[in-house]
C-alpha cells in the first residue's frame, strides 16, 4: 500500500522510497503540498487545487496539516492581520510542541465555507516583513521567558508560496508556517502559551488569553482540561519516548541511502575488484545541474546511453571530451551484431552513445516517441542484449539511471531491457531529486518492475548537490557513507586539507558471519594489506573487532605509544606543538605504525591525517577548528599524520601551528607525528622524538611476523605468493631469499614477449620512480588483450598476478610491482637489457597520448632528470638509470635521445642528455643540446649554468692538450672559458628572479677565472720572475698590452682585462651570502671549500709582488698598491667575514699591519678589516687579557666605520658594533642605543638580502653563541657550520638567558632594567603568542641575535639574567 502524501522530505532526513498521489475524487485536482521544511524557488502552487485533508499526527515525523482560509482577515488593516496569524500559529505550534510531533500552517488554503476544504486560494501580500516581525513578536509575548530559544528553533519563519491561476490580476500567496520540534530542543517539557485576543485588542494595547496549555487532538488543536494538567509531565515523557523513537527510525532511513551508495560507490568489493564497469543511462538535464555532477567525473565509464538531443550543445557529453562519440544507428552492423569499436574501445575510454540522435548532426536528428520506437528501439535493444550477455560477464558491470528530466518512454525502454538482460538483479540503481517525476518514472515501469523492487534500487528526494557532494567526498578520502550521514560533527567541512579520524569509525557496520559475501569481503581487505597495500582503518577495525587475526606491532608502535602517553601524562606543557618522528625504510611497515597509533589513540584524542600538497595555513586553520568544534572540558591535544613529507615542511607546520594556539596549555595543543621514508639512519630530528622502522626485525618481531605468516596459511587461507610482501618482510627482505622466490615466479610467468615487456617496464619504472605506476589501459597494449578478456586483471590473473598490485590512483584503476625490493630483483634477473626496457616505455604511445593520465608521463619523464640516488641524499652526475645503462654498455646516449625526442618540448630533458654527453666528452654535441634547452627556458639558472659546465670541462679538456706554450696555441681554450663565464654570469643574473637563489654560477665563474690566470701565467711572456707574475698582474690591471698577443687575442683583451674586476664582485656575493645563510649541508658546504681554495691560489698570484717594491716602480704600477695589498690580506684570510675569526694569531698580526694608514685617512675596507682582526685576537681563548682602553678606542673606531659605510650595504659594520656594546654587568654603562640601533639596522638588511636573494627557507647563519666568560671571551665561535643545531655541540660552553615575550615577540634586558633588547626566534622554535618568561641560548647572527632552544620557563637551575657574571 502506498504511503500517505505527506511522507516527504523533511529535516534531517531524505526519502529513499516515494509514493503516488492519493486517488482524487471527481471534479476537482488534487496536489501535493510544499515539501515540508525545505527550500524550493520553483515551486509553486495552482488557484483551485486541492491539498490533501487536514491530518492529526502519525509518527510526529509526517507533518500534521492546519488551513487557514485567511480571505476576511487578509482584507483588514495591518494589525488585524498580525494579530490573527499570530494567534493561528502560536495555537498550533504550541499544540505540535507538546505533542512533539512536525506540523505545517497554511495562509491561504479553505479550511470549511464557500470553497471545498483544503482548495487552495492564497491571499494578496503587500507586505511579506508584516508576518516576519508577527511571528518573532508574538513568540516573545506568548511564551514563557525560559521557553522562548526553544520556540524559536522550532516554529519555522513563514515562506510565501506562490499561486498560480485566477483572473484577479494581483498576486496571491499560500503564508506557511513549519514546526519542528527536536528531541533535543524540547525534552522534558512542556509549553503554555497566552493567546492575544482579537475581539478585544486594539492597536497599542494588545489583550491576551489566559495561559494555556496546547496539545493535538486529530485534526485539531485542542486545550488541555485543568484537571488533566497533572497528567502532563507523565503524557510529555510519553511524547519525548515516541519522538526518540520516530526520530531514531527516521536516521535508520539514512541506512538506505548508505546500502545504496555502498553498492554502487564505497562497496569494498568493488573498490578492489577491477572487474567492475559502469554504465550510464540519461536523458536531458539542466545546465545548473551540471555543476552538481561532479562525482560522474570519478566513476570510468564503459559507456553511456544518452538520450538527451542537445548534450552536445549543452549537455552531460561537455562533461566528457575524451569519450569516443557514437550514434545509436552506428552501433549495430548488418549482420546484427554489435559493432566491433563497442567491443575495443569501450574498455580503454567510454563509448558515448547517443540514443536519439543530435539537433547539430545532419544526418542524425532526434525523433519523436512515436517514431524512435518504430525506428530505433530495436537497436537499442540489440545492444543492451549483446552487452548482457557476450560483452560483459554477469555479475560484472553496474547500471546508473540519471532521471534529471521528466519521465520518458525512451528512457524506460532501456530500463526494460538492462532489467530483463541482467535477470531482476540489484546491479541497476536510479538516482532521481525530484518525488513527482520519480512517480510518473514508476508508472512507466509498473508491467517491468513492481514498486517495491523500484523502490528498493532507487534514491529519491536527496538534492542534487548533497549526493554529488557526499560521494566525491568518500572518492577523494575514502571514508565511509555512514560517518558522513552523521550530522554530529561536520568532518566534511575540514577535508580535503585534513582527514578526521572518527573514534565510531565503522561501528555502524553490519555483520553477519555467516555471510559469504561479508568474509569475501573480508579476505578482499586481508589480503590487500598483506600484498603490499598501505593499511587502511578497515584492517585496524576488522582486527579489533575479531574479524580477523590482529596485525604486528613492531617495536616502534611501543616506542612511540610511550613517548605520547609520557607527554600526556605531563601536567607542564614546554611546547604548544611536540612533532615526532617515523623515519622507515620503504616498505617496512612505516605507515602501518603511524596508523596504528592514531587507530589505538582515536578514542582518547581527536586525530587526523594532514594532506600535504594542500597550503599549511589552510591545514592550521582546519586543525583549530577541529581541536575548537571537539571540546569536551579536558585540555587534550589533536593528533596529526603527515605523510612523506620533508623536514622543512613539517617545521613550517609545526611553526603554524604554534601560532595557532593561543593560550598557555597545561599541554601541548598539537602532537605532530612525521611518518617519512628513508633509506639511511640519519635526520635531523631530535633522538628523543625519532623512531626508526626498518627491514631488520627484533627477536620479539621475528616471533610475531612467524605466528602471524603460520596463521594466514592456516587451513590454506593464503598461499605465500598471494601476500609475498608479508612473507619477504617476516624473511628481512634477504637478498637471497627474495632472488630466490622472484625468480621462481618469474619463471612461471607467461613468456610471451608482450607479458615479459608490461612486467620489465612496471619494474623500472617502480625501482626508479617513487610511487610510480600505470593504469590498467596502458597496460592492455602490451598484453593484446582478446575480446573474450574482459578486462586486465582477468589476463594476468596467473602467476604474474602475484608480482604485481592493483590500486586506484587519481580515480584510475593502477598497477604496480608489490614492492620496491622485488621491483628490484625483476630488473636484474630479467634478461632484457635496461635500454630495451626503456625502448618498450618510449615507443608506447598510450604513455604519452593517454590524457586521463598524464601523472604517469611524468613517471617516465622522471626517469631522465631525477638526478638523486636511491638515498636521495646524493646529487648524481645524471640520472641514475641513464648511469647503469651507461656502466653496461654505450646504449645510454641513444636512449637519451630517444627521450628527447618524446619529450621534445622539456628542457631539462634535453638538458639532462647536455649533462651526459659533457660526461662523454662529446662536448660539441653537447653545446647543441643545450641550446635546445635554453631556447625552450631561455631564463632558467639552471640550464644556462649547465651550459656554462659544458664550456668550462671543454676548457679544461683543451687546456690539457696544449703542447707549445705560444698565444696561437691558447686561442681555444681562452674562447671557451670566455664562453663558461658568460653562461655563469647569465646563470647568476637568471637567479635573481627565481624562488630560490642558485649559486652554482658564482662558484662556476670563479673556478673558471682562477683556471685561466693559471693558464696565462705559463705563457712565455708572462712566466714568473722570483715566483712573481708582474707582466701578467700589469695586462690583468691595467691597458697595457704585450706586443705578442695584441692581434692574436685582440677579441679576448677587453674580457680578460675585465676578469679581476668581475671574480672580485663575484666572491663578494658569494662571500656576503656565506656569512649570511647557514650552508646546505649536502651541496653547499664542499663548493664553499673549493670556491676557498680557488680564491687563495688567485690572491696568491697577485700578492707575491707587493714585497717587490722595486719591480711595482719599474712597472709603473704603484697606483695598483691598494689592489695588491688586497690580495696579500685575502691571500692570509682577512676580508672574508666568515674566515677572520678562525684565523691564527700571526696572520691576524699582519692582517692588521697591512691595514694601517700611515697618514690616519681610513679607507673603510682597511678599518673595517683592523678592527675584525683586532676582534678576532681579542676573542681568542688563549688571550686572557683585555684592556678597556683597547675596547674603548675600537668602540670610537667602530662608531667611525659606521659613519663611513652606505648603510644599506653591508652589516658588519653593525654586527661589530652589537660584539663591542653588548652589555657587560660591571660595565657601568646604562645607554643601550647603539646596541638595539644595531641590531634594528641588521635586520632591516637581512630582511632586504633574504628578498632579493628569494631565500625565504634559509636560516640565518650564527657567527657567535654566548658564554658565561668576561669581555670578548663570552663570545664562543661556531665551529659548526653544517650542523642543523649547532648550539648543541657547544652546550656546556654556554649560557642560558633569560627573557620575556610580549604579542609573539622576544625580548632581554638590555643595560638597564627600563631597555629592552628584540630577539629573533630560531628555526624550529616558537615564541608563545601569551606573556610569559622564557629562556633559551643565544646566537649572533647578520641577522641580529636569535634564540635558540626557547623554553617557557627557567629549567636547569643555573640560569641567569643579561648582566649576570
Amino acid at each position: 500500500m502506498d504511503k500517505d502524501p505527506d511522507e516527504v522530505t523533511h529535516s534531517n532526513r531524505t526519502e529513499t522510497v516515494c509514493s503516488g498521489l492519493e486517488e482524487k475524487p471527481p471534479g476537482y485536482i488534487q496536489c501535493n503540498p510544499y515539501p515540508f521544511d525545505k527550500e524550493d524557488a520553483e515551486f509553486k502552487y495552482i488557484k483551485g487545487n486541492v491539498l490533501p485533508p487536514e491530518t492529526g499526527s502519525k509518527n510526529l515525523i509526517i507533518p500534521c496539516h492546519k488551513f487557514k482560509s485567511f480571505q476576511l482577515a487578509a482584507g483588514e488593516n495591518e494589525f488585524e492581520q498580525k494579530i490573527k496569524f499570530a494567534k493561528g500559529v502560536i495555537k498550533f505550534a504550541a499544540a505540535c510542541m507538546n505533542c512533539r510531533t512536525n506540523g505545517t500552517i497554511h495562509f491561504g488554503v479553505e479550511d470549511g465555507g464557500d470553497y471545498r476544504h483544503g482548495e487552495i486560494l492564497g491571499v494578496p501580500v503587500h507586505d511579506k516583513e508584516l508576518f516576519v516581525n508577527a511571528r518573532d513578536h508574538y513568540i516573545k509575548q506568548c511564551f514563557l521567558e525560559k521557553h522562548r530559544a526553544p520556540a524559536e528553533h522550532s516554529i519555522r519563519p513563514p515562506r510565501f508560496v506562490e499561486v498560480s491561476g485566477g483572473d484577479t490580476g494581483e498576486q496571491h500567496f499560500v503564508i506557511e508556517v513549519d514546526i519542528v520540534p527536536s528531541l533535543s530542543v524540547m525534552k522534558g517539557t512542556f509549553y503554555p502559551v497566552k493567546l492575544p485576543d482579537p475581539d478585544k485588542s486594539k492597536k497599542g494595547a494588545v489583550a491576551y488569553f489566559h495561559p494555556t496549555i496546547y496539545k493535538r487532538e486529530g485534526a485539531s488543536s485542542v486545550r488541555v482540561p485543568q484537571d488533566k494538567l497533572q497528567e502532563m509531565p507523565e503524557y510529555i515523557r510519553d511524547r519525548d519516548f515516541e519522538r526518540e523513537k520516530a526520530e531514531h527510525k527516521e536516521e535508520l532511513s539514512n541506512d538506505e541511502v548508505y546500502r545504496k551508495l555502498s553498492e554502487l560507490f564505497t562497496s569494498i568489493k568493488r573498490l578492489m575488484n577491477n572487474e567492475v564497469k559502469y554504465i550510464l543511462v540519461t536523458d536531458s538535464c539542466k545546465k545548473e545541474d551540471l555543476e552538481d555532477l561532479g562525482f560522474l567525473l570519478g566513476m570510468r565509464f564503459f559507456c553511456v546511453l544518452d538520450f538527451d538531443p542537445n548534450s552536445k550543445l549543452g549537455g552531460l557529453y561537455r562533461l566528457y571530451p575524451k569519450a569516443s562519440p557514437h550514434f545509436l544507428e552506428d552501433c549495430i552492423t548488418e549482420s546484427g551484431s554489435v559493432a566491433d569499436f563497442i567491443m575495443k574501445d569501450s574498455f580503454s575510454q567510454t563509448s558515448w552513445i547517443f540514443c536519439n540522435g543530435q539537433n547539430d548532426s545532419d544526418g542524425q536528428k532526434p525523433h519523436h516517441s512515436k517514431t524512435w520506437m518504430e525506428n530505433r528501439r530495436e537497436l537499442l535493444v540489440k545492444v543492451i542484449s549483446q552487452i548482457c550477455n557476450a560483452i560483459l560477464p554477469p555479475g560484472t558491470f553496474e547500471v546508473l539511471f540519471l532521471l534529471l528530466s521528466p519521465a520518458n518512454q525512451l528512457q524506460a525502454e532501456a530500463f526494460h531491457e538492462f532489467y530483463a538482460g541482467m535477470n531482476g538483479r540489484n546491479n541497476i540503481k536510479c538516482i532521481a531529486e525530484d518525488r513527482e517525476n520519480y512517480n510518473r518514472w514508476a508508472s512507466l515501469l509498473q508491467k517491468t518492475c513492481n514498486r517495491e523492487a523500484l523502490n528498493n534500487l532507487s534514491i529519491v528526494g536527496m538534492k542534487l548537490s548533497h549526493l554529488d557532494n557526499m560521494i566525491q567526498t568518500i572518492q577523494a578520502s575514502r571514508l565511509s557513507v555512514t560517518q558522513l550521514l552523521d550530522n554530529s560533527t561536520n568532518y566534511k567541512d575540514l577535508l580535503p586539507y585534513i582527514e578526521v579520524l572518527r573514534s565510531d569509525e565503522y561501528s555502524c557496520r553490519n555483520t553477519d558471519a555467516n555471510d559469504e559475501e561479508w568474509q569475501k569481503e573480508i579476505q578482499d581487505v586481508e589480503m590487500r594489506f598483506y600484498r603490499g597495500g598501505k593499511v587502511s582503518w578497515m584492517n585496524f577495525w576488522l582486527a579489533e573487532n575479531g574479524h580477523c587475526g590482529e596485525i604486528v606491532k613492531r617495536d616502534a608502535y611501543e616506542t612511540v605509544a610511550e613517548h605520547l602517553n609520557q607527554v600526556l601524562g605531563r601536567t607542564d606543557s614546554k611546547e604548544p606543538v611536540i612533532a615526532v618522528t617515523i623515519s622507515h625504510q620503504p616498505g617496512s611497515g612505516g605507515s602501518t605504525v603511524a596508523r596504528h597509533i592514531l587507530w589505538d589513540f582515536r578514542r582518547r584524542l581527536k586525530c587526523a591525517i594532514v594532506d600535504t600538497s594542500q597550503p599549511i595555513e589552510s591545514i592550521c586553520d582546519k586543525a583549530k577548528t577541529l581541536q575548537n568544534n571537539e571540546g569536551n572540558g579536558e585540555d587534550l591535544p589533536v593528533l596529526l599524520l603527515a605523510e612523506d613529507c620533508d623536514e622543512e615542511y613539517i617545521a613550517e607546520l609545526q611553526i603554524h601551528l604554534g601560532q595557532a594556539v593561543t593560550d598557555s596549555p597545561s599541554k601541548p595543543s598539537f602532537i605532530l607525528l612525521h611518518c617519512k621514508r628513508s633509506t639511511l639512519a640519519q635526520t635531523s630530528a631530535p633522538a628523543s622524538h625519532l623512531v626508526y622502522v626498518t627491514y631488520k626485525l627484533s627477536e620479539k618481531e621475528k616471533r610475531l611476523f612467524d605466528w602471524k605468516l603460520n596463521d594466514l596459511q592456516r587451513n590454506s587461507k593464503y598461499k605465500e605468493n598471494s601476500i609475498l610482501t608479508f612473507v619477504l618482510m617476516s624473511k628481512e627482505f634477504n637478498p637471497n631469499y627474495v632472488h630466490e622466490r622472484v625468480k621462481k615466479l618469474l619463471e612461471g610467468i607467461d613468456q610471451t614477449p608482450g607479458t615479459l615487456e608490461l612486467i620489465g617496464c612496471i619494474s623500472l619504472l617502480n625501482h626508479y620512480v617513487a610511487d610510480s605506476y600505470i593504469t590498467e589501459s596502458q597496460c592492455e597494449p602490451f598484453i593484446n588483450r582478446h575480446r573474450r578478456h574482459p578486462n586486465f586483471q582477468s589476463v594476468l590473473r596467473g602467476t604474474s598476478g602475484c608480482l604485481l598490485f592493483h590500486f586506484y590512483a587519481a580515480k584510475l584503476p593502477c598497477v604496480r610491482i608489490i614492492h620496491c625490493k622485488v621491483a628490484e630483483q625483476i630488473l636484474s634477473q630479467m634478461m632484457t637489457p635496461l635500454s630495451q626496457m626503456v625502448a618498450h616505455l618510449l615507443d608506447r604511445d598510450v604513455f604519452f597520448n593517454y590524457q586521463t593520465a598524464p601523472q604517469v608521463k611524468k613517471f617516465i619523464r622522471e626517469l631522465f632528470v631525477k638526478r638523486n640516488d636511491n638515498t636521495d641524499q646524493v646529487k648524481l652526475p645524471f640520472p641514475a638509470l641513464i648511469e647503469r645503462i651507461h656502466n653496461q654498455g654505450d646504449k645510454a646516449e641513444v636512449v637519451l635521445e630517444n627521450a628527447c625526442k618524446c619529450f621534445d618540448e622539456d628542457a631539462f630533458v634535453a638538458q639532462q642528455f647536455a649533462r651526459f654527453l659533457t660526461y662523454v666528452k662529446k662536448f660539441g654535441k653537447a653545446v647543441k643540446w643545450v641550446e635546445t634547452a635554453r631556447s625552450l627556458q631561455p631564463s632558467s639558472s639552471y640550464i644556462l649554468h649547465t651550459e656554462g659546465q659544458i664550456y668550462k670541462n671543454w676548457f679544461f679538456s683543451t687546456k690539457d692538450q696544449i703542447v707549445e706554450q705560444l698565444p696561437e696555441g691558447f686561442t681555444e681554450a681562452i674562447k671557451r672559458a670566455l664562453s663558461a663565464i658568460d653562461a655563469f654570469r647569465n646563470s647568476q643574473e637568471a637567479s635573481k628572479s627565481e624562488s630560490n637563489w642558485n649559486i652554482a654560477g658564482y662558484f662556476g665563474e670563479v673556478q673558471v677565472v682562477c683556471a685561466i690566470v693559471e693558464l696565462m701565467s705559463k705563457l712565455d711572456i708572462f712566466k714568473s720572475n722570483n715566483g712573481c707574475h708582474v707582466k701578467l698582474m700589469k695586462y690583468l690591471l691595467t691597458d697595457w698590452v704585450p706586443e705578442q698577443i695584441h692581434t692574436t687575442w685582440a677579441e679576448f683583451h677587453q674580457k680578460l682585462k675585465g676578469l679581476h674586476r668581475n671574480v672580485l664582485e663575484t666572491m663578494e656575493s658569494i662571500y656576503e651570502h656565506m656569512a649570511y645563510f647557514q650552508p646546505e649541508k649536502r651541496n653547499e658546504e664542499k663548493a664553499f671549500e673549493r670556491l676557498n681554495a680557488g680564491a687563495e691560489h688567485f690572491s696568491r698570484l697577485f700578492c707575491k709582488i707587493i714585497d717587490s717594491k722595486d719591480q711595482i716602480k719599474q712597472e709603473n704600477m704603484e697606483h695598483l698598491i691598494s689592489i695588491l695589498k688586497w690580495h696579500k690580506i685575502h691571500h692570509l684570510g682577512g676580508g672574508r667575514f666568515t674566515k677572520v675569526f678562525s684565523l691564527a694569531r700571526n696572520n691576524l698580526t699582519k692582517i692588521i699591519e697591512l691595514s694601517k694608514n700611515e697618514q690616519g685617512n681610513w679607507h673603510e675596507t682597511d678599518l673595517q678589516n683592523s678592527i675584525l682582526s683586532r676582534i678576532a685576537l681579542a676573542i681568542d681563548p688563549d688571550n686572557f687579557s683585555q684592556d678597556k682602553n683597547d675596547k674603548k678606542e675600537l668602540c670610537e673606531l667602530s662608531d667611525l666605520l659606521c659613519e663611513m659605510s652606505d648603510p644599506t650595504q653591508s652589516p658588519i659594520p653593525y654586527f661589530i658594533q652589537v660584539l663591542l656594546y653588548w652589555p657587560e654587568a660591571d660595565s657601568g654603562e646604562e645607554d643601550s642605543s647603539h646596541l638595539i640601533d644595531a641590531l634594528n639596522a641588521m635586520n632591516v638588511l637581512y630582511e632586504a638580502k633574504r628578498k632579493e636573494n628569494q631565500a625565504k627557507r634559509k636560516t640565518a647563519y650564527p657567527h657567535f653563541f654566548l658564554g658565561p666568560g668576561k669581555g670578548f671571551q663570552r663570545f664562543i665561535r661556531n665551529r659548526n657550520p653544517g650542523a642543523s643545531n649547532p648550539w648543541e655541540l657547544s652546550r656546556n660552553k654556554l649560557q642560558r638567558f633569560e627573557g620575556w615575550t610580549e604579542e609573539s615577540k622576544l625580548y632581554i634586558q638590555g643595560h638597564c632594567k627600563e631597555s629592552k633588547v628584540p630577539i629573533h626566534c630560531g628555526d624550529k622554535y616558537l615564541i608563545p603568542p601569551w606573556s610569559r618568561r622564557v629562556s633559551f641560548y643565544l646566537g649572533l647572527t647578520l641577522r641580529g641575535c636569535v634564540a635558540y632552544d626557547i623554553r617557557n620557563e627557567t629549567e636547569d637551575g643555573d640560569v641567569q639574567s643579561v648582566g649576570c657574571t
